[in-house]
């Protein structure tokens, strides 16, 4: 049985494209930060994935299983005037709230954790609405090396930081990645941390070396 893992909100009904592409990337902030907590509850379904559907109005409500297996199709009525004009602060409420009634709702089809999957809610609002991970960290004593990778994603792009530490001391970072906020786009650059035969500090996913930091000089590559 897969495991409820992805959700995505997309804008249904008389809405412009313009409005809908807005929505679908500015919503990927908070989304991915429930993904990533839910997948914590390693919680099992018939479901791995969720797609929301807001309507104004024109569009039945409903619940249903979708043709793609494993996909539940929720449609939520959430009139929003002038997507647009919103801030940040304001569309953050808004998908909150679209989130809220679509959980609730899919509980009809899937014994959902409702109570754990909103506080993770809560917990995005009690943070400001940020979303940030540490993507990898490693610490090599021996060398008195540590290095970390954060991920930094917003509303509007997907940021990737790595810090070298050389006796506790900052001795680089660098900016790995800037991309929009889709996951189709950065999850690419999501690697790992490794130290190379020639001390190279290597940054890579798989095969493909997105940085390096040359232990010797103390330098980036």
């Amino acid at each position: 049985m897969p495991k409820l893992s992805q959700i995505e909100l997309y804008l249904d009904g008389n809405y412009s494209q313009e409005d809908k592409k807005i929505f679908l990337f500015k919503s990927r902030c908070l989304c991915n930060f429930w993904e990533r907590e839910v997948s914590k509850l390693k919680f099992t379904s018939k479901y791995s994935r969720i797609n929301v559907y807001v309507t104004d109005g024109s569009t039945e409500v409903r619940v249903q299983a979708m043709k793609v297996v494993p996909f539940l199709e929720v449609v939520v009525n959430y009139p929003i005037e002038q997507i647009s004009h919103l801030d940040d602060i304001q569309l953050q409420q808004h998908y909150m709230r679209i989130l809220e009634k679509a959980l609730s709702a899919a509980v009809s089809a899937m014994p959902i954790p409702l109570e754990k999957s909103l506080d993770i809610l809560r917990r995005f609002e009690a943070s400001n609405y940020e979303n940030e991970w540490v993507q990898s960290e490693r610490v090599w004593a021996k060398k008195s090396i540590k290095s970390k990778v954060i991920a930094e994603l917003s509303m509007h792009e997907f940021k990737l930081i790595q810090f070298v530490y050389v006796d506790c001391k900052l001795a680089g970072q660098i900016i790995i990645a800037k991309t929009q906020p889709r996951e189709l786009l950065f999850n690419g650059f999501l690697g790992e941390l490794s130290i190379s035969k020639s001390d190279i500090l290597e940054y890579k996913k798989r095969k493909n070396i997105l940085s390096q930091f040359d232990l010797k000089s103390a330098k980036f590559i």
